[in-house]
């Protein structure tokens, strides 16, 4: 079994800048304490660097040093990382992965599935239509914000923009969008989904009343693939 200590380092390595609440929450690492310790005792030994990051909350930097003997990982771990860096695809969190997720729970809900846009192919235009009866909802999805490229050719080389601030923004464009097509199809059901992080949380969290007035569902989506649907089947958005 993989440690606390390793898979918060490759976490960690992947997403610099991350606080304790967003790589509890990533890695299912409970109670968030656990995360706390074991990053500040990697601190301690110098494998992690702990600092403000971008939002002013205290985030976990990577220390790169040679002969640093704290990524204990197989070689054939150590190629699947590589691997996924080169192919941010492959991470629960990709927006193409969040798509399948909620397609695979609407389906569960009784409802029938009219189109899925292809995210791998970047196709444009509505992520989930479906059908229930004479109910009708349309969905627009959101990954993560990885610190990889997508592009093969630029793998290895980390995104200038920190993941935290980048989702905001994300965020926002979802809501962009969700708003149109509200605005476009008053009749639908319209739904944003998001995978599982604090920082969608809490935008969220800052959002809610909005969202409770414009009747726009919000399904998060577990790195498990179970799908919290705030907002849908007619439910009222949490105080």
């Amino acid at each position: 079994m993989v440690k606390n200590s390793e898979r918060i380092l490759e976490f960690v390595g992947r997403f610099p800048g991350t606080d304790d609440d967003e790589i509890s929450a990533a890695l299912q690492i409970t109670p968030r304490q656990t995360v706390n310790q074991v990053a500040r005792a990697l601190s301690k030994a110098g494998a992690l660097e702990r600092r403000p990051n971008l939002t002013g909350k205290l985030g976990n930097y990577p220390v790169n040093r040679p002969g640093l003997n704290f990524a204990i990982q197989s070689s054939d771990s150590a190629t699947r990382d590589t691997e996924s860096l080169s192919d941010v695809t492959k991470e629960w969190f990709w927006e193409g992965n969040v798509t399948d997720a909620v397609v695979k729970y609407l389906g569960e809900q009784g409802w029938k599935i009219l189109a899925q846009a292809d995210t791998k192919s970047k196709e444009r235009g509505l992520d989930i239509h479906a059908t229930r009866g004479n109910r009708e909802i349309m969905v627009e999805a959101k990954g993560y914000p990885s610190q990889s490229y997508r592009d093969p050719s630029r793998a290895g080389e980390r995104k200038p923009t920190s993941p935290t601030l980048q989702a905001q923004h994300w965020y926002s464009h979802a809501m962009l969008k969700a708003m149109r097509l509200h605005s476009a199809h008053p009749s639908a059901t319209v739904a944003v989904a998001l995978p599982d992080f604090p920082r969608y949380r809490k935008l969220f969290q800052e959002t809610k009343s909005a969202l409770l007035k414009l009747k726009i569902a919000v399904l998060f989506v577990s790195k498990a693939g179970g799908v919290d649907a705030i907002g849908l089947e007619g439910q009222c958005l949490p105080n």
